[in-house]
């Protein structure tokens, strides 16, 4: 079978502070847009076989969509089953947008009906907190507000589609090093993010734009100019509320519909060199997301 694997990018992101295992505290607002991955999984005799069109991404227990397999077969006793996952990817590597975590989402759902499991959303939203922070959200994607370290997770009926250009330039983000390159006592308290998500629910995509916030961006901007460069090549082109997605380098913005997207990224293709990546997107709903 094969599941479509959407990027996300975060409206807002506040750090609450250091937790005891070494996470941070956050809430973020997040929403998945239609810039997929293909996740194609399979049975084979015995063992996890990951393999990926970009030769970037790790095949081996560091892919996480190999550690969503072998968690599922020690967890359910499951030792004399073995699958076979292929990405084919297109959502960049490292760049703030959870393509490594829609992965491991879709190889959890895969898995549930390879092996009928026959799982419900809590224990498959189980499963997925324990490979990471943003693995919950991507089960289902749509709109949502995610706390703790991003696993609790609480979506929202967001009204209206919203639409973006997305600039990637040409580097990776660890995202461990911008959280701990991050100025916890800068960061506010989750109020903006309750505005964010009223904004939304109400489908006001002008007094959206204005309300957008991360608190990783100081940090990453700081070390990397081209963040200034991705962001100034927004602007120039017209579009509102531009943000780093995550702890980046993609950074957004908001377009007026999708062809206006559409036509402002094929216009900034033309104005850097052809290791930037530029993608129109518009937002997905939940269930859309999902499988």
């Amino acid at each position: 079978m094969i599941l479509r694997s959407f990027a996300k990018i975060n409206l807002g992101i506040h750090l609450l502070g250091k937790r005891p295992d070494g996470y941070h505290e956050i809430v973020t607002l997040m929403e998945t847009v239609d810039l997929a991955d293909d996740v194609a999984v399979s049975g084979q005799e015995s063992g996890t076989t990951v393999t990926c069109s970009d030769p970037a991404v790790p095949a081996d227990g560091r892919n996480l969509a190999h550690k969503a397999a072998d968690l599922v077969r020690d967890r359910y006793g499951l030792a004399g089953r073995g699958v076979r996952v292929h990405i084919e990817k297109r959502v960049p590597v490292a760049a703030g947008l959870a393509g490594g975590s829609g992965n491991a989402a879709m190889t959890l759902h895969g898995l549930n009906a390879l092996w009928s499991l026959g799982l419900r959303e809590e224990e498959l939203m189980d499963l997925a907190a324990e490979l990471g922070s943003d693995v919950p959200f991507c089960l289902y994607g749509g709109a949502a507000v995610a706390s703790g370290r991003g696993e609790k997770v609480k979506w929202l009926d967001a009204a209206g589609s919203r639409h973006y250009v997305l600039v990637c330039p040409p580097f990776e983000v660890s995202s461990g090093w911008a959280y701990s390159q991050s100025k916890l006592e800068l960061t506010k308290d989750s109020s903006c993010i309750n505005l964010v998500s009223s904004v939304m629910q109400a489908g006001d995509v002008d007094r959206l734009a204005s309300c957008l916030h991360n608190d990783l961006e100081p940090a990453v901007r700081a070390a990397f100019p081209e963040i200034d460069r991705a962001r100034g090549l927004l602007a120039d082109a017209g579009l509102e509320g531009i943000l780093m997605s995550g702890s980046g380098p993609t950074v957004f913005g908001l377009a007026s519909g999708r062809a206006a997207a559409e036509r402002m990224a094929c216009d900034l293709r033309g104005r850097v060199e052809p290791s930037w990546r530029f993608f129109a997107v518009s937002s997905k709903s939940r269930w859309e997301a999902g499988v």
